[in-house]
């Protein structure tokens, strides 16, 4: 299910523009918008429903492309607890303020507009709670990765005897070709384990690719405690540079206004001081637990689609994010997608790989086929142990 899925959100973008056109495209205007006046959109949003708080707004890269925010259940003040809030996607006019539509990911729904984003759910938490299926998946991404490692043990060619006569024994890779081949004119047998095995060993290091970055999404902070054991790395929303607040901060003494300000502050000087150019601004995001705002801005370091333009706004991989104390404005530090820190570097481009940030319509149809080849690998392997297990 999750290959089968990953086939279909290889083109997550243009189903959302197909299906979801009145939430996703706007008119574009000349004069366009500036960081100011979406801040002012995000405040009317939450004002608009006081139940919510608009923590995290991906800024639109293209000129026709809608606000889009994440949302979380206000903290009600009276009680101190959460308000119930039954969505947590929020899209918007970037030119207008005008609320274009909302949703809760991965709802399911009997209407297409809701296929990308049940597909998307499907495709990382299954059919689970968030927080329990996160954890499954992210869990199955190590699974998978020793399930292709024996996998690909399993292939290599049995110690050799000694042939008739003393003949020597075939050389290893004349013994090995055998696996890599799908041969037609066997049994049903053959041509099973063929389709089962000879697709693994070709598309072998995009299993061990996809396993990796599987988990390393879903469980972003296990996998950076592990990569920093062997290589600088960083990643602050998921291992943040500090330990959660005692309480929520919901109205920091540093605003969402000012947060931008020092944000373009401090990535002016961190672009000087590590030689990098900067682009737009990709995201901004608000942590009440940790107190701290995450600044996102496309810079020359980006990893780039085929057409040269930065994807996939709110992901590390393919923006620099600057961490900013919400409660007296401190810059805490700096991550760039790519030269800074080797372990980033390496991390980011598999995900670009992963979530199709990179490679254009080129890379995306070839992750769409090869999520249908572990779907193949999936149900031979099934239909193998099935027919083995009857005739044991």
């Amino acid at each position: 299910m999750i290959a089968a899925t990953g086939s279909a959100i290889a083109f997550y973008q243009d189903l959302e523009r197909k299906l979801n056109a009145p939430m996703r495209i706007v008119i574009p205007r000349p004069q366009g918008w500036t960081l100011n006046e979406v801040l002012r959109i995000r405040a009317r949003l939450e004002a608009q429903d006081p139940r919510s708080s608009v923590f995290s707004l991906q800024l639109p890269q293209r000129p026709d492309e809608a606000l889009f925010a994440r949302v979380m259940p206000a903290i009600d003040p009276r009680s101190g607890r959460e308000f119930a809030l039954d969505y947590d996607e929020l899209f918007a006019n970037p030119y207008t303020g005008e609320r274009l539509g909302q949703r809760r990911i991965g709802a399911a729904a009997l209407n297409w507009q809701s296929l990308p984003s049940f597909l998307y759910y499907l495709h990382y938490a299954m059919f689970l709670p968030f927080g329990a299926g996160i954890l499954l998946i992210g869990v199955l991404g190590l699974v998978w990765l020793a399930e292709s490692l024996t996998g690909f043990w399993l292939t290599l060619p049995p110690r050799p005897g000694r042939g008739r006569k003393n003949t020597p024994a075939r050389p290893f890779r004349q013994r090995w070709a055998s696996a890599w081949k799908i041969e037609r004119k066997g049994n049903t047998n053959r041509l099973l384990l063929d389709l089962h095995r000879a697709p693994g060993l070709w598309l072998w290091p995009l299993l061990a690719i996809f396993a990796v970055t599987g988990f390393a999404l879903n469980l972003g902070g296990p996998y950076a405690h592990a990569v920093q054991r062997i290589a600088p790395y960083e990643h602050f929303q998921e291992a943040p540079p500090r330990a959660p607040l005692s309480q929520p901060l919901v109205n920091p003494p540093i605003n969402w206004f000012k947060a931008a300000e020092l944000g373009q502050h401090y990535f002016a000087q961190e672009a000087r001081r590590e030689g990098f150019m900067l682009g737009k601004p990709a995201a901004i995001e608000y942590r009440r637990d940790l107190g701290l705002y995450f600044i996102l801005m496309h810079t020359s370091r980006d990893l780039l689609d085929a057409q040269g333009r930065p994807t996939e706004t709110d992901s590390p991989a393919t923006a620099a994010t600057i961490a900013i104390d919400a409660r007296d404005g401190r810059f805490l530090g700096l991550q760039l997608p790519t030269g800074q820190r080797a372990g980033n570097t390496l991390t980011n481009w598999l995900i670009a790989l992963h979530v199709t940030a990179v490679g254009g319509r080129v890379w995306q149809v070839a992750v769409a086929c090869f999520g249908l080849v572990v779907v193949l690998g999936c149900v031979t392997g099934l239909w193998l142990w099935w027919r083995r297990r009857g005739l044991r």
